[in-house]
């Protein structure tokens, strides 16, 4: 990040002069201290100095020490190196009123030593320049009344270097922006961390600081300190949305304010005051004068809202509610079916009458290829198959609402087992024990794939074999076929989609793909009550606010939705059985429709947006009272 020094000229326009300097505002150095002072860590190419932090002391000293340092560096690396008291003795010359001690003149003659190792290793062309510019931040400490900017925007995860991000990790301890669950940590924004820093160590006290930042601030767990308040450094006064406002970014933007502050900073109840922003520019990089005519702008309080495990800021006051859904934990991500090429295929020959002992001929589904992506989108495997290791799945495209759409055909590299109390047990092969067996087809299948697989795999897979990477995680073993209903819903997308997948309606037995969540039951009203609520408008309308957000609005519903609290299912309860009679009048309704209105092509996202949207309409009556006592039922 840039850091800028402003100077106002007098002038009738008011210019303003800025000083750019080239400089991490996230390494300034702290001083630690000894018997012998202050002292700090300086690096120099691989070598690393401990030095007096006195030597900071006064920005136009220090400069002028590090000219004096580099032009001796340069005239004596290749001959005899100058003594300490030479050193001292013409930096005393050539900086007036230096008032240098022991300390300083040690730590100055340390870093001329080392720009003229670098010399000698042909490594110094930049040494000069990057000393004299990193610790520039150090003398900005605490000067300043704003600091207004715009901070990297990029992860925790994208950054390679180790040591840095040691350094990240740290100052995210220190400044408690790191969230409390480890495996959010990675999808940090690192302009948190600058948010914090910037606050704590530039301003003065009662400083401003205001920044640019991606609106997942807004929602996204990984930001939940930066929005509660448990972040150091500054206490959130004011927040701009300019979600409506294009173009701007490739990403939703917004606009954070705040005042340093390092005791109590919880957001006051009665929310923050912000303004939203509407509006198409005529260009990016409009200036402001030009801009101002396109834009609305208006005021709204923006409070911080939890529901669950999830918090958000939000337009609206909702109840608090940190009690957690009953369902959450349950509810299950399904395997990683990929790639689609290897396992989603179609007959090539007549469907048979059943799928006893049979081989069929097979090939990859041509549907799948149109969303395949490469390296695997032309790839095409031909074969024949024994029946038993053909199953059906449904990706989210398929669920609509109450009922699904077309579930998809697939090989897979395992068998069903029965256990000593006769349960189904999933049991997966590798080639090589397919062929052992006796799976003959089925092995030649699997071990064309894993071959193509070791060609195209990612080199973070490279450990992983083609079945391991199927059954990541265990979600395809780990999968329950002995319950004889499923509650799925889609992954992606604004809204939940959910139906009630009965296991005895399928041809061949039904495992659950990763683009869909599912809770496996025993009990077909439970199945219905949860179907119902998660088609409804309540809480799809809640979980808005606590949605990722791209260009195109909220997406990725994922298990936000699952933090709406809703209670368990009561078969004693008079509300709870009118869901689920509504739920199962739905479904036969929706199934009806499909069968007699079957879309006309293939399920794009958008025709398959129109076409959930025909269900619904057609569902009218039965969605008008399933929302109703949805509402009542959540509060």
């Amino acid at each position: 990040m840039l850091l800028a020094l402003g100077q106002d000229v007098v002038n009738s326009r008011s210019l303003i002069h800025l000083n750019i300097i080239l400089a991490n505002t996230l390494l300034a150095p702290d001083g630690v201290k000894d018997l012998f002072g202050t002292n700090f860590k300086m690096q120099i190419d691989k070598e690393t100095l401990e030095l007096s932090s006195q030597i900071l002391d006064d920005v136009k000293i220090f400069d002028k020490a590090i000219d004096v340092a580099e032009e001796l560096a340069e005239d004596t690396y290749s001959n005899k190196k100058v003594s300490i008291e030479t050193f001292s003795n013409t930096l005393k010359r050539r900086v007036n009123n230096g008032g240098f001690n022991k300390q300083v003149l040690e730590s100055f003659f340390n870093i001329y030593i080392s720009l003229c190792n670098v010399k000698t290793k042909k490594r110094n062309s930049i040494w000069k320049f990057i000393v004299q510019n990193l610790y520039k931040p150090y003398f900005l400490a605490h000067k300043f009344d704003y600091v207004i900017g715009n901070p990297p925007w990029f992860t925790y995860s994208s950054i390679r270097n180790e040591e840095y991000q040691d350094i990240l990790n740290y100052l995210a301890d220190v400044y408690d922006v790191k969230p409390s669950r480890v495996a959010n940590f990675p999808h940090l924004e690192i302009a948190a961390i600058f948010f914090s820093y910037c606050s704590n160590y530039f301003l003065k006290e009662n400083g401003s600081i205001s920044f640019v930042l991606p609106r997942s601030f807004f929602s996204a767990d990984h930001h939940d300190n930066t929005r509660s308040g448990r972040a150091k450094g500054f206490k959130l006064n004011q927040i701009w949305d300019l979600n409506d406002v294009s173009p701007l970014f490739r990403v939703p933007t917004a606009v954070l304010f705040g005042d340093k502050e390092n005791r109590k900073r919880s957001l006051p109840a009665s929310g923050l005051k912000g303004v939203t922003f509407e509006g198409k520019l005529s260009g990016h990089n409009s200036k402001y004068s030009e801009a101002i005519k396109f834009l609305n702008e208006k005021s709204v309080k923006w409070y911080y809202t939890k529901q669950g495990t999830s918090s958000a800021f939000t337009n609206k006051k909702y109840r608090k509610q940190e009690k957690p859904n009953p369902y959450k934990k349950s509810f299950r991500q399904g395997a990683t079916i990929v790639p689609r090429s290897f396992y989603f295929v179609q007959l090539e020959q007549e469907f048979p009458d059943n799928f006893e002992d049979k081989i069929l001929n097979i090939k990859t589904s041509e549907a799948i290829q149109t969303d395949a992506k490469k390296p695997w989108k032309d790839i095409t495997l031909t074969n024949g198959i024994e029946s038993k290791f053909l199953y059906r799945t449904a990706l989210a495209k398929s669920i609509l609402p109450f009922t699904l759409y077309k579930p998809d055909l697939i090989v897979l590299p395992i068998t069903i087992e029965y256990n000593d109390q006769k349960e189904k047990k999933v049991k997966l092969y590798s080639s090589d024990e397919l062929r052992s067996d006796g799976f003959m087809y089925a092995a030649k299948w699997f071990k064309d794939a894993d071959n193509i697989w070791k060609i195209y795999r990612t080199e973070k897979n490279t450990k992983f074999s083609s079945e391991d990477y199927l059954n990541w995680q265990n979600k395809l073993t780990a999968q329950n076929l002995n319950a004889p209903f499923l509650v799925i819903y889609n992954m992606s997308g604004k809204d939940a989609y959910s139906t009630v997948a009965k296991r005895e309606n399928f041809d061949l037995e039904f495992l659950i793909d990763y683009t869909t969540f599912r809770i496996e039951l025993f009990n077909e009203n439970e199945a219905y009550y949860l179907s119902a609520i998660l088609n409804s408008k309540t809480p799809n309308l809640i979980v808005k606010d606590f949605q990722a957000r791209g260009l195109f609005g909220a997406r990725h519903i994922s298990k936000k939705i699952l933090d709406i609290y809703f209670p368990k299912f009561d078969e004693t309860d008079e509300l709870h059985l009118k869901l689920a009679e509504l739920s199962n009048s739905a479904h036969e309704k929706a199934e009806k429709y499909t069968v007699e209105n079957p879309p006309a092509h293939n399920l794009t996202a958008t025709r398959l947006g129109r076409y959930r949207v025909e269900i619904k309409k057609h569902l009218h009556s039965e969605m008008k009272e399933i929302d109703k006592s949805v509402k009542k039922l959540i509060g």
